[in-house]
């Protein structure tokens, strides 16, 4: 399975639409949203610990 990662922040998706909306958010936004950051790679592998 294929892995995406925001270039800005450096977490991983896996879908391009996802890392697409992450690049968007944190270079308009200088941060990370919330929202999308849970969506992540790093943040599943959280939820399953």
């Amino acid at each position: 399975m294929a892995e995406y990662k925001c270039s800005i922040c450096g977490l991983h998706y896996r879908s391009r639409e996802l890392a697409e909306k992450c690049h968007g958010w944190c270079s308009t936004h200088d941060s990370c949203n919330l929202k999308i950051g849970e969506q992540s790679i790093e943040a599943g592998a959280g939820r399953r610990a």
